[in-house]
């Protein structure tokens, strides 16, 4: 196969074919997310859903405006082309956390973690037939394997695969969809402009929850929801570009990274020691990631 047989085809509106700096991008949001996670965790016990996503976005909507308001004008961030994009995007994502919320009160971070990470696989599997995407045998390969790695982390033996595990699935099940659908959303949208309208909705909608679950909240609650809100924002910035510059399935395995951070955490903040099985298991993570890393930095060296 020559050069330009694998040169890929031009990509639409605002994407480019940057796979590496895409992966990058996406180890480093998985560590901003499951720092979130955590903060959620801690949240979930004393607070609504509800209100944490609505503190969180308040953060993000103040924060993503003052990127707008002096990046474009005030405006900008109204300058959308795809609302039902946007707003099928916060569905997909209100899914998701709601449901990782609800596993996460239950079970250990780093076993809610394991059991969603299926994401990567529905990922590249729904990126076949929504966004017409090929997936080569390569890359189901390495998602396959991090899978197996997430299944020797997480044990099955120890009965974690409860109810809470459900709800789990069902989280990961609505971010395959909004990872699809942030896919799609970015041929024509701004990174910043995407994340505003996602963190708007949250701000508009969570007060319909207030008369019936919230409470007010401690001084200390009040600094996790500002430092919560400061985190997911760069998370967001950083994983729509990436959406910009990869398809899902190159970025799917390395979804499986958020394990190796919820495990660091879960250790410094709840004393959650790692066993043999999560040493075993992230062993079998990294080495799948960094083939699929490697790989496409071959596949793009020889495109260029």
């Amino acid at each position: 196969m020559t050069v330009s047989d694998q040169t890929p085809p031009p990509l639409p509106g605002r994407h480019r074919h940057a796979p590496v700096a895409a992966i990058g991008l996406w180890i480093a949001a998985a560590f901003l997310f499951t720092a979130q996670s955590a903060i959620l965790k801690w949240l979930a016990d004393d607070y609504h859903f509800s209100q944490i996503l609505f503190g969180r976005s308040v953060i993000v909507v103040l924060g993503t405006s003052l990127m707008l308001l002096f990046g474009s004008g005030l405006g900008a961030p109204f300058r959308t082309r795809k609302f039902r994009l946007h707003a099928l995007r916060f569905l997909c994502f209100f899914v998701a956390l709601t449901a990782f919320i609800e596993a996460v009160r239950h079970i250990k971070l780093a076993d809610a973690v394991a059991v969603s990470f299926a994401a990567p696989l529905l990922m590249t599997a729904l990126s076949v037939p929504l966004l017409g995407e090929k997936v080569g045998v390569r890359r189901w390969t390495a998602v396959a394997i991090g899978l197996c790695g997430v299944a020797v982390i997480s044990n099955p033996t120890t009965g974690i695969f409860e109810m809470a595990a459900l709800w789990a699935l069902l989280a990961a099940f609505a971010y395959a969809l909004a990872i699809i659908v942030t896919r799609v959303a970015t041929r024509t949208e701004e990174t910043v402009v995407t994340v505003f309208w996602l963190n708007a909705i949250y701000v508009v909608l969570m007060p319909v929850f207030a008369p019936f679950t919230w409470i007010v909240p401690t001084w200390e609650a009040v600094g996790l929801f500002a430092a919560c809100g400061l985190i997911v924002m760069v998370a967001q910035l950083v994983a729509v570009q990436a959406c910009t510059l990869a398809p899902p399935q190159v970025l799917a395995p390395f979804d499986y990274t958020a394990m190796i951070w919820a495990i660091l955490l879960g250790f410094f903040i709840w004393g959650d020691l790692p066993s043999w099985t999560v040493v075993g298991g992230a062993t079998i993570l990294i080495a799948s990631g960094l083939y699929v890393w490697w790989r496409e930095a071959q596949q793009e060296k020889l495109a260029r």
